[in-house]
């Protein structure tokens, strides 16, 4: 599915949001919650949209992600 520029920043408000809370957590469960608020559709669009924002995220490992300032 095709995001606008809006959903896509609200997208990652919402992974921030959750981050900050949990400090790092697996693709699999940010995806599950942002599946069940509506806001994507699979996981493998939560992927793309923590890969495309390299300057927030990291995954210090293989499927696991936290804020790049969180380290």
């Amino acid at each position: 599915m095709k995001y606008s520029e809006e959903q896509i920043n609200e997208i990652v408000e919402k992974i921030v949001e959750l981050l900050k809370e949990k400090e790092e957590m697996r693709t699999g469960k940010i995806a599950k919650v942002l599946i069940h608020q509506g806001l994507v559709q699979t996981s493998h669009e939560v992927e793309k949209t923590l890969k495309y924002k390299k300057d927030l995220f990291i995954s210090p490992k293989i499927g696991v992600w936290r804020l790049i300032d969180a380290q």
